[in-house]
């Protein structure tokens, strides 16, 4: 008969404990620290492509949910530079923060564009560590725990200035950081609008089989506290398609959506009351491919 070995019970558990650390082991911010020191997001040139691009849509702290004025209109950000919107001179990364309920702090990108050219794609690339989230919704409400720092909004099917003709107030996409999700804590979450019907509470369709089935959403992982998540929001082909750190996560099928025009968002936009919302972008990235 084959002797067996008994390994001492200190070595056993220093063997599972090993092996715990390794799966466990926080990753590390590659980034410098940050200090505090507040420069201008146009000195800086990784973000000079969606600054060339965009304008800034801001709320005035704990105003009016909802309200909000516009700075760079003409995509010209010399100079702006406040308490909410800066770059870290430590880390590099392009603050944004914003107190408040339904308040925001938002590049809007002017371009609006179709999702259904079979040729052309467009991206939103984010490097973003939200700071401390779960201490920002800690006074609100549990059904309002979410924050939201990527969207794809629509302005219609034609714009006439306004909001456009057609327009309905829901993003085709929100990604978001939620608290607690049906059990599921600190986690992102893609939330997706499943069709172009008009949901809001005017539009008289609220009780429909389509605005009870209004959206889908997938889970994108878990918020790391320690380093950034690269997300890229890809739209095109009739495709919205979501990648964290290098892998996809996300490919649905918005050929529904296929006669609004289209326009990205990132910043912070508070979806918690009793509360203010930072986030850090280390990389913030615009661009339209050709295939």
């Amino acid at each position: 008969m084959k002797k067996l070995t008994v390994l001492p019970l200190t070595l056993i558990v220093s063997g599972l404990l090993t092996a715990c650390a390794a799966t466990t082991e926080p990753r590390v911010n590659p980034y410098p620290a940050a200090t505090g020191e507040r420069e201008a997001p146009a000195d800086y040139s990784q973000f000079s492509n969606i600054l060339s691009a965009s304008k800034l849509q801001i709320s005035t702290p704990n105003s009016r949910p909802g309200s909000k004025y516009e700075l760079a209109t003409d995509s010209d950000f010399s100079g702006i530079v406040n308490e909410h919107f800066y770059v870290d001179k430590g880390s590099k990364a392009l603050v944004m923060n914003m107190e408040g309920y339904k308040l925001r702090n938002e590049l809007r990108v002017l371009e609006n564009f179709k999702s259904d050219s079979p040729n052309t794609f467009y991206h939103l690339s984010a490097e973003l560590k939200p700071i401390n989230p779960r201490e920002s919704v800690k006074d609100s409400p549990s059904k309002n725990d979410a924050m939201t720092f990527l969207q794809v909004h629509n302005k219609g099917t034609f714009d006439d200035g306004k909001h456009g003709v057609g327009y309905i107030p829901h993003p085709l996409l929100r990604l978001v950081y939620e608290a607690d999700r049906k059990g599921v804590k600190d986690h992102y979450w893609a939330i997706i609008k499943n069709n172009a019907v008009n949901c809001s509470k005017d539009s008289g369709n609220r009780d429909t089989s389509d605005c009870k089935n209004a959206y889908v959403r997938f889970d994108l992982g878990a918020y790391d506290p320690n380093a950034p998540t690269k997300f890229d929001i890809i739209v095109g082909d009739s495709k919205l398609v979501i990648n964290r750190d290098g892998e996809n996560q996300v490919e649905h099928d918005i050929t529904y959506w296929k006669e609004m025009l289209n326009y990205f968002k990132a910043g912070v936009y508070n979806q918690f009351e009793n509360g203010k919302s930072e986030a850090h972008f280390y990389q913030l990235d615009y661009k339209i491919e050709q295939k």
